[in-house]
C-alpha cells in the first residue's frame, strides 16, 4: 500500500491534486487534524466549518453514511464528508464491503476523509492490519493514504520557537527542547503547553524554570525524571516526584510500569556503551523512532550508575511489581520501599 506524509500531502493540495477520497492517520494527532482542515478549506473554502459533514466513527450507520454521499450539496460546491475514527475492526465484512464499493463509486461532488485521531491502526506494528488495512487499500486506489508520524526533535524545536515569536515571546533552542521532551514530541501538548508559557512570561522570554514550573509532565516523562533522580542520589526529588506521579491519580502500577520502562532505557545505553555502541544503534534494533531523545538522554545519565546498579534496580522493581498485584499493604508504602531500595542500589 503506498502512502505519503503530511508534508506530501500539503504539496499535493497547494498543487491542487485533489483525488476525493483520504485516509489520515498517525501518532502527531494534531498534524492529522491540520492536515484535514487542509483540505477542507481548499475545497470549500473559508466557511468550510459551515458546510461539513461530521460523523463519528464509533457510532457509524453505514446505511446512512452511504446515503449522505449520494446527497448533491446544495450550499457548497462539494459534498465533504469527515468520518473520525472510524475502526474498521468493529465492522462486519458485510458492512466493510458496503463502504468500500461505495467509496469505489464515489460522486465527483463528494469528498470523504477518514481521520484517525483516537486509536492506533497498526495496533503497536509497523503496518495496518486486518479490515483497517483493507478500508486503507480500497482508499489508496483512487485516494490519499497518508501517515502523520512524529516530527523529529528539529523541526519540533523550529516549529516552537517559530509559535513562540508570533506569539511575542522569544525561546532557546535548548528550552524548545526540554519543552518537546516533557510533551514527548506530541504536537497537541506542546501547542497547549506553549500558550500557557507566552501568557505567563508576556513578550519575554520563556526560560528553562519556566518549562519546570508550569509545564504538566505525562507519567512517561515524570517517570524519566525519577530515574534520573535516582542515578543522581537525589533522594528528595525523587520522592517528590514520586508523590506528584499519584496526586495525578495514576494507577500505581502504571507508575510502576513507568519508572521500569525508563530504567529499561538507562540500561540498554549502559549495556551499549560497554560494547561501544551509539545511540543510533540501540534507536534502531528496539524500535525508538520518534522517542530518541529518550535514547539521548539515557546516554547522558547512565554514566553515573554501573550496569550492575541498573540490573539491581530492576530486579527491586520486577519484586514491586508482584507486591502491588498481591500485598494487602498500602500501595504507595510499597512503592516509596521500593525507591529507598534503588537509591540505595544505586548508591553501592
Amino acid at each position: 500500500m503506498a502512502e505519503i506524509n503530511a508534508m506530501e500531502l500539503l504539496k499535493k493540495i497547494k498543487s491542487g491534486e485533489l483525488p476525493g477520497i483520504y485516509y489520515i492517520y498517525g501518532r502527531d494527532v494534531m498534524t492529522v487534524e491540520e492536515t484535514t482542515r487542509a483540505i477542507l478549506k481548499k475545497y470549500l473554502g473559508k466557511n468550510w466549518r459551515e458546510n461539513v459533514n461530521k460523523i463519528d466513527g464509533k457510532n457509524i450507520d453505514i446505511s446512512s453514511l452511504l446515503d449522505i454521499m449520494e446527497i448533491s450539496p446544495m450550499f457548497a460546491e462539494y459534498n465533504a464528508i469527515v468520518i473520525n475514527d472510524l475502526n474498521a475492526e468493529e465492522l462486519s465484512a458485510d458492512k466493510i464491503n458496503q463502504l468500500t464499493d461505495a467509496l469505489n463509486t464515489l460522486p465527483e461532488y463528494t469528498v470523504v476523509i477518514f481521520n484517525i485521531t483516537g486509536f492506533d491502526v497498526k495496533n503497536g506494528k509497523k503496518y495496518i492490519t486486518g479490515k483497517n488495512k483493507k478500508l486503507a487499500d480500497c482508499i489508496s486506489k483512487k485516494g490519499l493514504v497518508c501517515e502523520c508520524g512524529l516530527k523529529t526533535m528539529t523541526a519540533v524545536v523550529k516549529s516552537i520557537t517559530d509559535k513562540a515569536q508570533k506569539y511575542g515571546c522569544s525561546i532557546s533552542r535548548t528550552t524548545a527542547q526540554k519543552l518537546a521532551e516533557y510533551c514527548l514530541m506530541d504536537s497537541m501538548q506542546i501547542n497547549n503547553e506553549l500558550e500557557k508559557l507566552c501568557s505567563y512570561r508576556e513578550n519575554q522570554e520563556i526560560r528553562p524554570e519556566d518549562v519546570d514550573r508550569l509545564v504538566s509532565g505525562q507519567i512517561e516523562t515524570d517517570s524519566f525524571k525519577l530515574a534520573r533522580a535516582v542515578t543522581s542520589l537525589n533522594a528528595g526529588q525523587a520522592f517528590v516526584l514520586l508523590d506528584d506521579l499519584l496526586d495525578k491519580r495514576n494507577e500505581p502500577v502504571a507508575v510502576l510500569s513507568a519508572i521500569s520502562m525508563a530504567f529499561l532505557d538507562l540500561y540498554r545505553a549502559r549495556a551499549a556503551m560497554t560494547v561501544n555502541k551509539r545511540p543510533n544503534d540501540i534507536i534502531s534494533d528496539f524500535n525508538y523512532k520518534g522517542r530518541e531523545f529518550a535514547v539521548n538522554n539515557a546516554y547522558r545519565d547512565c554514566r553515573k550508575i554501573s550496569l550492575e546498579n541498573i540490573r539491581k534496580c530492576i530486579c527491586i522493581l520486577r519484586d514491586t511489581d508482584r507486591k502491588l498485584k498481591q500485598s494487602p499493604v498500602s500501595q504507595k508504602i510499597i512503592l516509596e520501599k521500593a525507591l529507598t531500595e534503588m537509591i540505595i542500589a544505586a548508591r553501592r
